[in-house]
């Protein structure tokens, strides 16, 4: 079988799956990841270890480091999140190894823009018919903001952000223009459909970025690249018109939530300054924020809407700086590579959410497409 198609069936079964709050289906996922690794490397592929690949090394290393020293105040949350960055670096490193050739890197891009519109289409129609559970069979727990197998319209979002370029790149580069059009108009009416705030600016966002990286990179004659932007701008107004833009604009109206993160960050800066070197360690920002927290609104606040907070407040100093390095190496070929603008959405978005967090599916998802970016910046080829 191809080693492309079982990655993207990894991802997909990770996505899939992302409700499911026991830990097989990720610990699955996790041991396909490795088999996958393992098998490439038996077959005598070499994991091209690039500048990206060794920060997040140094970085999926760091929390062995506080496990070692003693720097963690709950040691199995921090070996839980060991074995994820190991896993976010192998799916990178896959990621990346797969896609160094045009071919396999077209045909990556195609399975993700496909089934990423297939699933927008079905998490829309069950937002509508049945917002409530998941699939139309499974509770959720929620009465609104499901969205397919998410339970958190952000982090839904998030996941959108990441395919949204890769379905507009192939729409300006593939003859199936119509079919990535169509996906990319559906994904993007499925962010303003499931009201995120963050989500559905970063989106409108990523079209306008796209747009001026094709006409930047010529990547199509400029009759062809206006009626392409024409051809989008009708799809995207039909698929906003069918779902509704009503509950975002109630959402931009009601900021309610607004206290929570602002004092989930608030207590995320106290951290760091009580422990800027070492963290809390990873994976144990939930254990300390009662401590820190200065409101008590009956919600539990398990995580900082802001990643880049959590990271500093539960790694330190350290493993922050090592995540700002990484996302400065991943910045140009991202843009570069059109599809990957994606990436620097997602990081853009954990400023004021939790896409890293909590769900490490949706977290290997991102490290995937960035894969995918840095291996093309790797092989300095055209598309």
């Amino acid at each position: 079988m191809n080693p492309v198609a079982i990655f993207a069936a990894c991802l997909l079964w990770g996505i899939l799956t992302i409700w499911v709050a026991d830990w097989w289906p990720w610990s699955l996922f996790q041991l396909s990841i490795f088999f996958l690794a393992g098998w490439r490397v038996a077959h005598a592929r070499k994991l091209r270890v690039t500048g990206a690949a060794a920060a997040l090394a140094v970085a999926a290393c760091w929390p062995l480091a506080q496990l070692a020293f003693g720097q963690t105040i709950q040691r199995g949350a921090t070996w839980l999140a060991t074995l994820n960055w190991w896993t976010f670096l192998i799916v990178f490193l896959v990621a990346a190894d797969l896609c160094a050739e045009a071919r396999d890197r077209r045909r990556f891009l195609r399975v993700m823009a496909c089934s990423g519109m297939a699933l927008a289409a079905f998490s829309v129609a069950q937002n509508f018919g049945s917002p409530a559970k998941i699939f139309w069979l499974f509770p959720s727990g929620y009465l609104e903001g499901v969205m397919g197998p998410f339970v958190n319209r952000n982090q839904y979002a998030a996941w959108v952000e990441l395919l949204l370029p890769v379905a507009l790149y192939l729409a300006a580069t593939e003859r199936r223009k119509a079919l990535y059009g169509t996906a990319a108009a559906i994904l993007l009416g499925s962010v303003i459909a499931c009201a995120s705030r963050a989500g559905s600016a970063l989106a409108i966002a990523e079209v306008l970025a796209v747009a001026l990286a094709l006409a930047a990179r010529r990547a199509a004659p400029r009759r062809a690249l206006a009626l392409w932007s024409l051809q989008f701008a009708l799809f995207a107004a039909l698929a906003i018109g069918v779902v509704g833009w009503q509950g975002l604009r109630d959402r931009m109206l009601n900021g309610s939530d607004e206290v929570l993160r602002v004092d989930a960050v608030r207590a995320s800066v106290a951290m760091v300054k009580d422990r800027p070197w070492t963290g809390s360690g990873l994976g144990t920002w939930a254990e300390m924020y009662p401590r820190y927290a200065g409101l008590d609104t009956g919600v539990v606040v398990n995580q900082a809407h802001n990643d880049w907070a959590q990271w500093a407040a539960e790694g330190g100093l350290p493993f922050v700086a090592l995540m700002m390095i990484f996302a400065v190496l991943l910045w140009k070929p991202a843009f570069r590579s059109i599809y990957g603008i994606g990436v620097a959405a997602f990081l853009l978005h954990a400023l004021v959410d939790y896409p890293m967090q909590q769900r490490p599916a949706l977290a290997a998802w991102f490290f995937a497409v960035a894969g995918a970016a840095y291996a093309r910046n790797s092989a300095a080829q055209g598309e």
